[in-house]
């Protein structure tokens, strides 16, 4: 049983998705949570949630941010600090994706942009938040992609700034151990309102669920309970590990003929 009493969590991109299922799951473990996103309204709902299910009915604070700001990001730790005055966990959770191809991007405003806030902000709290978190033997988990493993035409710049997470994943790791352990979990397709973001329909998840090799697709509430394994003394010895949970997607082989009975 993962216990995370006494512990105190950033969780950026918390106001749905993965993020807010970790928050959610955190409080219920016990932790004290900090909840950042662009949203207050999604923020509210959250921090609401977070609290009905901690065991002491802790409130987490909440910090409306935009992580295209530089100065948000600082005034994002700045204002856990000033709250907890404690940073046991860093779960970098905030990304973006971009629907531009390569040929679309006249300019590289939108390939900043994916890179400012799925790499940039990253090392901001990263550098920011280290002393704190090997004064508390900490951990930090970065949530990246498969798409670090697997190119695509369009989401090229969400496919390299997942890859460079990835490495700067495995270089913290080698950095800041023994202290702090730093690893990385990297979903597949996980049934988000990501949908809305793109224009699509739920259908599109059904034609998902074919690629991958377990014919389902992954819950919020699946990568959540990753994040917190990674976080805890259950994975004392792990760091530097990239730790793919994508129902097989990776693997899957279309033209695979062989059954069993």
């Amino acid at each position: 049983m993962i216990n995370l009493t006494g512990k105190v969590a950033l969780i950026t991109g918390s106001s749905d998705g993965i993020g807010a299922a970790t928050a959610i799951l955190f409080s219920s473990l016990g932790a004290k949570v900090a909840i950042v996103g662009r949203t207050q309204s999604k923020l509210d709902k959250v921090s609401s949630e977070c609290q009905s299910k901690s065991p002491n009915g802790l409130k987490p604070i909440v910090i409306q941010a935009d992580f295209e700001k530089d100065e948000d990001v600082k005034r994002t730790f700045d204002e856990t600090i000033k709250a907890y005055n404690q940073l046991d966990i860093l779960v970098n959770n905030a990304g973006v994706v971009s629907t531009k191809g390569f040929t679309d991007c006249d300019s590289l405003e939108d390939y900043d942009r994916v890179m400012q806030i799925n790499v940039r902000a990253v090392i901001i709290l990263t550098r920011l938040a280290k002393d704190h978190l090997a004064q508390a033997k900490g951990a930090i988990v970065n949530v990246s992609s498969i798409a670090s493993q697997k190119p695509h035409a369009v989401f090229w710049s969400y496919c390299m700034s997942k890859s460079s997470l990835d490495m700067f994943t495995k270089s913290m790791a080698s950095l800041l151990a023994p202290e702090i352990r730093v690893n990385s979990v990297n979903p597949g397709p996980v049934r988000t309102n990501i949908l809305d973001f793109f224009g699509k329909g739920d259908g599109i998840w059904d034609e998902m669920v074919k690629e991958t090799a377990l014919n389902c697709v992954g819950e919020s509430a699946d990568i959540a309970k990753l994040i917190a394994f990674l976080s805890s003394d259950a994975s004392k010895n792990m760091t530097g590990s990239i730790v793919v949970s994508d129902s097989g997607l990776l693997v899957n082989d279309p033209h695979k003929t062989m059954t069993f009975n």
